[in-house]
C-alpha cells in the first residue's frame, strides 16, 4: 500500500533513533526514562498495524537495553504507533493488545526456542479533532462492575498504554519540548495537518527551529520532507496560492528547495497523466487497429509499425527525460554522484526510474533511493 503523507512523513522523521528517543524521553514516566540507555536504542523491521487502518495509523518497533535497580542488563521494546485520524478509537486498548501479540509471535518465529517474551512498552502519539476521550488502560474495557472486577483483576489482561496527545498542545508548548529540532517542527506539522493554510500562516514563528534543523546534519534533506508533505496536503485546488504562502513564511533560505519540491510534485503529476494517456491511447489504438486491420491489412499494418516506430522513439525520449530529472533530483539531495550511480540511472528502465524518483525525498541515503527493493 503507498504510504500516506502523514505515515511518510512520520516514519521518516522517527525511525531515526535520534528523534524517536528524543520523542519517547519527552512522555515516558522520568523514572523509567531514566533506566531505558537510549543510546542502545535500534529501529526493528515490520509494521504490525491492520492493512486497513495503514491510511490512519502507522508504526515503528524499538529495542533498547534497560538497566534494573541492580544494574543488570536487560533488552526491552518501545512499540510507538502513530495515530492520524479524526476521532478517538474507544478500543484502542485491545487493539494495541492484538499488535502486541502480533509483536510477539514475530519474536518467536525468529527465536523459536524462546521460553520468555521480551517486554513490551506501548506509547501511541495520537491527534485529532477533539483530542483522546478514549481509556488508556485495557482493564477498564472490561464490561463488568469495578468490584466484580476486583475479583478477577488477577486473571485477566492487565495493561496501560503510554499516550502523547499531541491534540491538546499548543504551538509553543510544543516548540518548547525537549526534542531534537526536527522532532518538534513535524510533531507541529502532524497538529496541523487537517489545516494547511493555518500551518502555512504560523510557520514564521517557527523560524528559528527551521534555522536549527538546517544546521543539523541531514538538515536540508530533513527540511525538504517537511515542505513536501506541506505541499502533499494542501488543497489541490489552491497550490499557487499555498505555495506563494509557505515561501513568504517559510523564508528565503528555503526558496529553493521549496521551488525544486514543488516542480518535483508538477512532473510527477504530468508524468501519471502521460502514463493514464498512454495506457488509454494503447487501447484505443487496438481498437482501432483490430478494425482497420480487418478492412485494410497491409496498409494498416505498414501504419501501425510507423505508429510503434514513433511511439518507441518517444517511450525513449520520455525515458531520457526522467532519467535526467531523477539525476537533477539526487544531485540537490545527495550532492555529486559516483560514475556507477550515474551509469545504473541511465540504464534504468521505467518502473525502476518511477520507484527511485519516489524515494528521493523519502529516503535517507543513496543507497535507500536505490535499493532493488
Amino acid at each position: 500500500m503507498t504510504p500516506t503523507p502523514h505515515d511518510a512523513l512520520f516514519k521518516a522523521t522517527f525511525s531515526q533513533p535520534e528523534h524517536a528517543a528524543a520523542a519517547l524521553r519527552q512522555v515516558l514516566p522520568p523514572a523509567l526514562a531514566a533506566r531505558i540507555q537510549f543510546g542502545s536504542l535500534a529501529l526493528l523491521p515490520g509494521s504490525f498495524i491492520d492493512e486497513k487502518l495503514a491510511a490512519s495509523h502507522s508504526d515503528l518497533l524499538f529495542s533498547a537495553s534497560i538497566q534494573s535497580a541492580r544494574r543488570e542488563q536487560a533488552s526491552i521494546l518501545l512499540y510507538l504507533l502513530f495515530e492520524h485520524q479524526s476521532t478517538t478509537h474507544p478500543l484502542m486498548a485491545f487493539r494495541l493488545l492484538e499488535y502486541m501479540v502480533r509483536i510477539w509471535q514475530s519474536h518467536l518465529q525468529r527465536h523459536p526456542k524462546a521460553t520468555r517474551l521480551p517486554a513490551i512498552l506501548p506509547v501511541v502519539l495520537h491527534h485529532s479533532d477533539t483530542g483522546w476521550t478514549a481509556a488508556v488502560a485495557f482493564q477498564d474495557l472490561i464490561d463488568l462492575p469495578p468490584e466484580t472486577l476486583a475479583l478477577i483483576a488477577e486473571y485477566v489482561p492487565r495493561f496501560r498504554f503510554v499516550l502523547d496527545d499531541i491534540s491538546a498542545e499548543t504551538d509553543d508548548a510544543l516548540r518548547a519540548r525537549a526534542m531534537t529540532a526536527l522532532g518538534r517542527l513535524v510533531l507541529w506539522c502532524l497538529r496541523h495537518a487537517r489545516h494547511p493554510e493555518e500551518l502555512v500562516a504560523r510557520l514564521s514563528a517557527w523560524t528559528e527551529v527551521v534555522r536549527e534543523v538546517r544546521l543539523a546534519p541531514g538538515g536540508g534533506a530533513a527540511l525538504s520532507r517537511v515542505w513536501r508533505y506541506i505541499l502533499n496536503i494542501a488543497d489541490p485546488a489552491r497550490p499557487r496560492e499555498l505555495l506563494e504562502r509557505l515561501l513568504l513564511s517559510a523564508g528565503p533560505e528555503a526558496k529553493e528547495e521549496i521551488v525544486t519540491i514543488a516542480d518535483y510534485l508538477r512532473e510527477q503529476g504530468r508524468l501519471a497523466g502521460e502514463r493514464e494517456g498512454r495506457l488509454a491511447g494503447e487501447r484505443e489504438g487496438r481498437l482501432a487497429g483490430e478494425r482497420e486491420g480487418r478492412l485494410a491489412g497491409e496498409r494498416e499494418g505498414r501504419l501501425a509499425g510507423e505508429r510503434e516506430g514513433r511511439l518507441a522513439g518517444e517511450r525513449e525520449g520520455r525515458l531520457e527525460g526522467q532519467r535526467s530529472t531523477l539525476l537533477k533530483l539526487l544531485r540537490l539531495r545527495f550532492g555529486e554522484l559516483p560514475a556507477q550511480v550515474v551509469a545504473r540511472v541511465r540504464a534504468a528502465d521505467a518502473a525502476r526510474l518511477e520507484r527511485w524518483t519516489e524515494r528521493v525525498l523519502s529516503s535517507p541515503t543513496l543507497d535507500d533511493v536505490l535499493r532493488e527493493r
